[in-house]
């Protein structure tokens, strides 16, 4: 196959060098008429040259019709030989300018051919030519030479012309056979190179880690396909462009010493074009030539965003369950002595006659210590082993359900939207429908208290592969990064009369049903929390 090819190829070429030496010798006929010596003949010579520039016309049409016959290099250096010998008889044999065209055809039959078929085709130029001067000379064929040489003089001029005609076919075979040579070994270097080109692509796209390269001015040279993931682009979509436009934090060289070894790990904040917050590991190490010159930058990166909701899961549950055993202690031992003092202060009131102002105070103290004995019991139910009942349900009629009875609330009034941006499809999960309804409206009910001046909760559901992502948008007053971070343990509230442990129970809840709790917020910006529960196939 690449035999044909490389065949094409200079068939191609032969194409244009014989149309570009026709029309040169049209020209030096038309404008300078006297290099054709015979002036008889003369009228022969233009549509001569007109007839070969339409073989050769033909010849691009016969290779665009059947470019897999294997007779089209034959064909034309046969009918170069010929049109060759022709134009050499009608410009005058011996005395002709032309003779030397004999020569570009044997170089460009060494091309196509072996070496046997180009030594063919200089004794085949000879025999053409040494027939035509032998019968012009005996009277055959019209004589088209103006002088008349003697026989050795023509004898002298054959030899030249056939040692001439051998040794170009030797010498123009030779070198064609090296650049054959040379061709192949090329051939093979290049599918070598294809071959490992293939092989580390695989390897860099195979990579569980992203990879990127840069020029010396942060120019993207490569990015591979993990890469693309966590960063939420395509390469083609990035390929050439800064990539301190991208992420001013991602462009690190500056860490990078002269020596070459690499820089200090560093941890950043990412955030990808569609919104979602990543948390990345990246090293970069400097890009050496051959000659150990700097000429660019490899970035190496990790996805540290599960790593780290990991890390602070883990640092969440143990702190909520040590503050859960110390809540249920301290309550324990709070409640009892408590319930006695109110019951006393009951009591006395009840038994000495009491002014206005003092049955005031007694009033405060029972109402503040039910107030404590409430707390205790939120903190006894926050402590205490929860029971689950999974079962099957629909989770978008358990959420509308909830959203319902939300809108019922007296204090919703006109101040508060709610909308719902989801479907009315069936999504099914295993929940505990009481506690995952508990989850639901205790959420709902941080997003508009979160609203004093009042707002638009909007509540959304989208199906994963193997998730259901509930989502709960409000445009309240928002959190700060040390808010964001101890949302879920006990004692967080920031709202007025707030116990601090909605949050908490909503986090224990979601943790019981094998689901994932985040959320995604800025001061005066709003909050967003966001419910995944496994999906029900």
């Amino acid at each position: 196959m690449s035999q044909n090819l490389n065949m094409r190829e200079w068939l191609d070429w032969l194409t244009r060098v014989r149309l570009l030496t026709v029309l040169l010798m049209l020209t030096i006929g038309v404008v300078w008429p006297q290099y054709v010596p015979n002036s008889d003949i003369n009228r022969y010579f233009l549509p001569l040259l007109i007839f070969w520039i339409t073989l050769g016309i033909t010849h691009i049409i016969l290779m665009r019709w059947l470019p897999a016959a294997r007779w089209h290099g034959a064909l034309q250096v046969g009918t170069d030989v010929v049109m060759v010998s022709v134009l050499v008889y009608a410009t005058g044999l011996q005395d002709s300018y032309f003779i030397s065209l004999y020569l570009l055809v044997i170089i460009v039959a060494s091309m196509l051919f072996s070496s046997r078929m180009t030594y063919l085709t200089a004794v085949a130029c000879i025999v053409l030519l040494g027939g035509m001067t032998m019968l012009a000379g005996i009277g055959k064929i019209p004589r088209t030479s103006i002088s008349t040489p003697s026989s050795e003089g023509l004898r002298i001029w054959f030899i030249s012309n056939l040692f001439g005609f051998l040794a170009v076919a030797y010498l123009a075979s030779v070198l064609a056979q090296s650049l054959r040579h040379k061709g192949r070994e090329l051939e093979e270097k290049r599918e070598e190179l294809l071959d490992l080109q293939d092989f580390t692509e695989d390897i860099i796209h195979s990579m569980r880690g992203g990879l990127l390269t840069t020029d010396l001015n942060g120019g993207i040279i490569l990015l591979n396909r993990t890469g693309e993931e966590i960063l939420g682009t395509k390469f083609a979509d990035v390929r050439g462009r800064k990539l301190q436009e991208i992420s001013p934090a991602f462009w690190l060289p500056e860490g990078v010493a002269e020596g070459g070894k690499l820089s200090l790990r560093k941890e950043i904040d990412f955030r990808t074009p569609d919104g979602q917050q990543r948390y990345i590991g990246i090293s970069v190490s400097p890009l050496r030539s051959r000659d150990t010159q700097r000429n660019g930058y490899v970035f190496n990166f990790q996805d540290l965003t599960d790593l780290r909701r990991l890390e602070q899961e883990v640092a969440t549950k143990e702190r909520m369950a040590a503050l859960g055993r110390l809540s249920a202690a301290i309550a324990h031992e709070i409640r009892q002595p408590l319930t006695a003092m109110a019951g006393a202060v009951k009591e006395l009131g009840r038994l000495v006659p009491l002014e206005e102002d003092e049955k005031h105070l007694v009033d405060i103290v029972s109402r503040e210590s039910q107030r404590l004995n409430s707390i205790i019991t939120d903190f006894l139910n926050y402590s205490r082993e929860k029971s689950y009942d999974f079962q099957q349900a629909d989770v978008r009629w358990l959420l509308d359900e909830t959203l319902t009875l939300m809108e019922k609330k007296p204090e919703i009034g006109v101040k508060y939207r709610i909308v719902r941006a989801f479907n009315g499809q069936e999504i099914q999960a295993r929940v505990d429908a009481g506690k995952i309804k508990q989850v639901f409206w205790n959420l709902c009910d941080n997003a508009l208290r979160a609203m004093p001046d009042g707002g638009t909760l909007t509540v959304r559901i989208d199906q994963r592969p193997f998730w259901l992502r509930i989502a709960f948008r409000d445009t309240g007053i928002g959190l700060d990064l040390k808010q964001r971070a101890k949302i879920f343990e006990p004692l967080q509230s920031g709202f007025a009369g707030g116990t601090g442990l909605g949050l908490s129970i909503v986090y224990q809840i979601v943790q019981a049903h094998s689901g994932r709790i985040s959320v995604i917020s800025e001061k005066d910006r709003g909050a967003e929390f966001i419910v995944e529960l496994p999906r029900v196939a």
